[in-house]
């Protein structure tokens, strides 16, 4: 049941998932990723032979070309076009983060090329029953239009990965996974491109080349393609025009104050958003999502005039419902002033911070389920009595030097060390089940580390050093607490939540159950793991918990060493079937 619950506390996504309007032209981008994925793939089969390529358009087509299919695409093109065309015009300022500008100009550059190859394609399939087989398409491209055609591909390519980038960087578990992605995301076009490249010129090279249109069509679809590509570009004017138009209009129209507590006091125009007011008057405001209302970084107290205010959408409300915002907080890229406001920023930057901190989710908190380790020294105080303060700090310092490297070689993340005591985190970039599995081997490679100081300190001790450790995983909140980086001094990453205080409570019992460590049962259960292979069962009453809490007291940790290798090697013969 405890991993069941971890799995489906891993499904979270960000703070909230944005307007209607802002969700359908997220479903219809991955419809569109999804398209052009499949396409790229299929171009990289150029590699192999111009038959596995064909052979893989046909099943393409299979999808693609079949009428839902097609329904799906290209109510997915128009829906996301209208939509990016609307937003555009309806912007207060184009004072925007530089990524979704370099974004927005992808976006507009794609139509001059896009057009031209839909009107190849679909276009003489429609208009002349064209065979559009990938000879023909190779024989129109290759070498006239490699260039057009290459950077369509590359455009088409980042507009993509750059919007599923910042949408996925509001989610917890995509930090683990951003490597592999990134490799991906590197990949798939770099073999597209080569792949038609190659299997054109071999298709040259043994005189295959064959054109099912006649020239006359393509002349004609060539014409089209310039009609068509102009009057895109006339839509893209009337936005342009209509931006310019909603500028003026707010310009001169009615205008409202809004006085940032600690700073300053501006007039704006009506229809802004606060966070358009903020941006278009250089005014510090954190906006991690881009203004879309998926995350809660940009939230502003409204101290006076928030009754004037628009009402609560339920996409903004979701997000204040998900961080427990107090009365008056509201969403500064959802709420547009009609009248005087009184607002306090609750993300407050004295000066921007550097894009590196604005892009770095643990800043803003991203919630994921870890394996929280405390670690403490037995009988500390003890051993300071009557020592030379050189003495206590040599040992320390040998101490803390083991605990710390032994957990970071075992996959470990450090979060703060306490004196004697040493807070880890584990899970942080793996998945939560692997992250507990490294955390219960460190267990056992701590206790052969405190042999070793032992060992190497046995002429500066009176006794052995002796430890005890609390684990404990569960659902966290992850983020950067404290100083922001703009002093010159950054924040460490740390955990917060009712995890933190059972793995505390956890550590401090092992003195009363006389236990080298505890290890809660949803820790093990998580992990695949039988907790009576390991230890004793014990029940712990945890403060702020109705019901007792069951937990493995481990003594000699010789039975955990042996069934984390029995996993292991079940798990390495389950993969080699």
């Amino acid at each position: 049941m405890a991993a069941s619950a971890s799995r489906q506390s891993m499904k979270k996504g960000p703070a909230g998932n944005g307007t209607l309007e802002q969700q359908l032209r997220l479903a219809s981008g991955l419809v569109l990723i999804v398209f052009v994925l499949t396409h790229f793939l299929n171009h990289a089969l150029g590699h192999i032979s111009l038959g596995v390529m064909q052979a893989g358009q046909d099943l393409r087509y299979a999808v693609w070309h079949s009428l839902p299919g097609t329904v799906l695409l290209y109510s997915a093109l128009f829906t996301h076009v209208v939509l990016a065309l609307w937003r555009t015009a309806r912007r207060g300022t184009l004072h925007i983060p530089k990524w979704q500008a370099f974004q927005l100009g992808l976006g507009l550059l794609i139509p001059f090329f896009l057009i031209r190859h839909i009107m190849g394609t679909r276009g003489s399939e429609v208009l002349y029953s064209t065979y559009v087989d990938y000879r023909h398409e190779l024989s129109l491209l290759w070498p006239g239009s490699a260039i057009q055609q290459s950077l369509l591909l590359v455009i088409v390519w980042l507009h993509g990965m750059i919007g599923l980038h910042y949408w996925l960087r509001l989610h917890g578990w995509y930090k683990a996974v951003q490597p592999t992605l990134f490799a991906l995301a590197v990949a798939v076009p770099l073999l597209a491109l080569t792949g038609w490249i190659a299997a054109a010129q071999r298709l040259v090279a043994e005189g295959g080349t064959k054109i099912n249109a006649t020239p006359e069509q393509l002349a004609r679809l060539s014409d089209y393609a310039t009609a068509g590509i102009f009057l895109a570009y006339g839509l893209v004017g009337l936005t342009v025009a209509a931006y310019f138009g909603l500028k003026i209009w707010r310009r001169f129209g009615p205008m409202v104050s809004i006085a940032y507590i600690g700073g300053r006091t501006i007039k704006a125009h009506k229809g802004l958003t606060l966070l358009e007011i903020s941006r278009l008057n250089r005014i510090p405001h954190m906006s991690v999502c881009g203004g879309r209302g998926r995350c809660s970084t940009c939230r502003t107290l409204v101290l006076a005039g928030g009754e004037t205010l628009n009402e609560i959408s339920a996409a903004e409300q979701g997000v204040l419902k998900r961080i427990h915002a107090g009365p008056g907080v509201r969403l500064a890229c959802q709420i547009r002033p009609t009248s005087d406001l009184v607002v306090r920023p609750l993300i407050p930057s004295a000066k921007p911070l550097p894009p590196s901190a604005i892009h770095d989710r643990y800043r803003w908190g991203v919630e994921r389920p870890i394996g929280v380790m405390f670690i403490d020294m037995r009988g500390f105080t003890r051993l300071t009595e009557g020592r030379l303060p050189f003495d206590v700090v040599f040992i320390l310092n040998r101490y803390i030097d083991g605990m710390v490297r032994t957990i970071r070689h075992n996959g470990g993340m450090v979060d703060k060390v306490m004196g004697d005591g040493v807070m880890a985190l584990f899970g942080v970039e793996v998945e939560f089940q692997a992250g507990l599995r490294q955390a219960l081997a460190t267990i056992v490679a701590l206790s052969e580390e405190i042999d070793t100081i032992n060992r190497d300190l046995a002429n500066h001790l009176d006794a052995p050093l002796r430890i005890g450790i609390g684990l404990h995983g569960g659902q966290s909140i992850l983020g950067r607490i404290g100083l922001d980086g703009r002093s010159g001094v950054e924040s460490g990453l740390t955990a917060l939540g009712d995890v933190v205080n059972v793995a505390s409570r956890l550590e401090a019992a092992t003195k009363e159950e006389g236990a080298f460590a505890l290890v809660s049962h949803d820790v093990l259960a998580t992990a695949g793991m039988e907790p009576t292979d390991i230890g004793t069962t014990r029940e712990l009453f945890v403060r702020g918990r109705s019901a007792p809490l069951e937990v493995a007291a481990i003594s000699d940790v010789t039975a955990l060493a042996e069934a984390l290798v029995a996993e292991r090697d079940s798990a390495g013969i389950e993969s080699a079937a």
